[in-house]
């Protein structure tokens, strides 16, 4: 059975305006993120904002597949020897 025979085009329609506020309201809310936030902040914020986004993905309908472990971000440490090294 056809999945456009078997749903009004009104419940189609409701579906599709959900999903393009959803994107809308996530467009808005990382381009403010991004636009207040330091430069130096950014490889900070950015793995936490695409955690975020990945979250609220799950909502869309082919959002459903499974993620695997994600590797940790090496950091910076600037108290610690200074440029160039990483903190372990």
């Amino acid at each position: 059975m056809d999945l456009a025979s078997a749903v009004p085009a009104y419940v189609l329609l409701a579906a599709l305006a959900v999903i393009v506020v959803l994107l809308t309201v996530v467009a808005v809310v990382a381009r403010a993120v991004v636009a207040k936030a330091r430069p130096e902040d950014l490889q900070h914020i950015l793995p936490g904002l695409g955690q975020v986004l990945a979250a609220l993905a799950l909502f869309l309908p082919w959002g459903r597949g499974t993620r695997g472990p994600t590797a940790p971000v090496p950091v910076r440490s600037e108290r610690r020897g200074g440029r160039g090294q990483l903190r372990d």
